[in-house]
């Protein structure tokens, strides 16, 4: 995915790599502790799960809900390492759910290893980061330990949902942008919401606080979603690293195919139609299925309901504007808006009921 990283930004930057890095590191650890030395097949399983992973978003958003003071970073640094490996599990089965062999340019788990393996993966690394959330909460000064749970093992609930609808509607050209909504807030929106909200809870902040940060995770992750749904028709394996359109391959309601049914030509629709029935994965089909979706418009308004989501959410920091947290998270959501260009001609594009005005208090 394209970053427009902002120069005026580069602490931000900086201090992102490091949380995403020591996360990443301090999982590995965390991982291995776990595991027996003489299981050592297992041991090689889940190093090659955590290998090779590029940033996450996750733990930053996570540590910086919480954050009052630098030190806060050292605190919370178990807990936004497992934060992560709870993250990673869900690749894990995304990338079986999609048929999709390639992940950070490597080959995926099932690929790897085989679909069984790669499940006891997802639920190891599942059940190691409850086990240290859990080891965490009761040994350090938090607040809201048990709501913090519940919220944690709630966004698990939320993902396994969500995943189902998503293989449900698999093909399915019925599919309403309502539907398609319910199950990307399932696996991104009340994800990032559940873990802003986790963060300031545990920190003990305010209620308009906490009410800020969970509603600025809700349109982060609706945003990010979309974006990814976007690249997933628009960018080749040198920039996502997995295979082109893993998503189209696997035939998965994505809001550019869904909105390409509803606006395109006559005869784009047709195709489309035909693609969604047949099973012909060809690198050639995929590149004509994403060039009748860029034909459709589809994609301009994709990326403005993208974009208004990352705009909701730097307008939900309000309540703690000029904060360190509210600049970094602004940075955040910034970086994934496309550059202005100013020589363009600009037309007003018409973003979806369904996508208006909504946050995660309208739950």
């Amino acid at each position: 995915m394209r970053r427009n990283y902002l120069s005026s930004h580069d602490a931000s930057i900086e201090t992102f790599y490091r949380i995403f890095e020591h996360a990443h590191r301090m999982a590995r650890q965390l991982v291995l502790k776990r595991i027996r030395r003489d299981d050592g097949y297992l041991h090689g399983l889940l190093h090659f799960a955590l290998k090779n992973q590029t940033t996450s978003e996750y733990p930053f958003v996570f540590q910086y809900s919480f954050y009052k003071n630098e030190r806060d970073f050292r605190r919370t640094s178990k807990l936004a390492a497992a934060v992560h490996l709870l993250q990673s599990s869900t690749l894990i089965t995304d990338d079986v759910f999609d048929f999709a062999d390639e992940r950070y340019h490597q080959p995926a788990i099932h690929s790897r290893y085989d679909v069984s393996h790669a499940i006891i993966a997802a639920e190891l690394l599942q059940t190691i980061a409850m086990e240290c959330i859990s080891s965490e909460l009761e040994s350090h000064d938090f607040s809201n330990q048990l709501l913090v749970l519940k919220l944690l093992h709630e966004i698990i609930r939320n993902l396994y949902v969500g995943q189902h609808l998503d293989i449900r509607s698999t093909s399915d050209m019925g599919i309403t942008t309502s539907q398609y909504r319910r199950v990307i807030e399932l696996g991104a929106g009340y994800f990032f919401e559940n873990l802003a909200r986790s963060g300031a809870l545990l920190a003990n902040k305010p209620k308009i606080q906490v009410e800020s940060l969970a509603s600025y995770g809700y349109c982060y992750g609706m945003g990010l979603f979309i974006m990814d749904d976007i690249v997933d028709v628009s960018e080749d394996r040198a920039v996502t690293g997995k295979p082109f359109a893993p998503d189209l391959q696997a035939r998965r309601m994505r809001l550019p195919i869904i909105l390409a049914l509803q606006s395109g030509s006559t005869k784009d629709v047709r195709w489309l139609k035909e693609f969604l029935k047949s099973k012909d994965k060809s690198k050639a089909t995929l590149v004509e299925a994403a060039n009748r979706i860029r034909n459709t418009g589809a994609l301009r308004v994709c990326q403005a309901v993208a974009s208004d989501y990352l705009r909701r959410a730097v307008r939900s920091l309000s309540a703690i504007e000029g904060s360190p947290t509210a600049k970094s998270l602004t940075w955040l959501a910034q970086r994934l808006l496309p550059p202005v260009d100013t020589k363009a001609a600009h037309f007003p594009i018409r973003i979806p009921a369904t996508f208006r005005a909504r946050t995660s208090l309208d739950r």
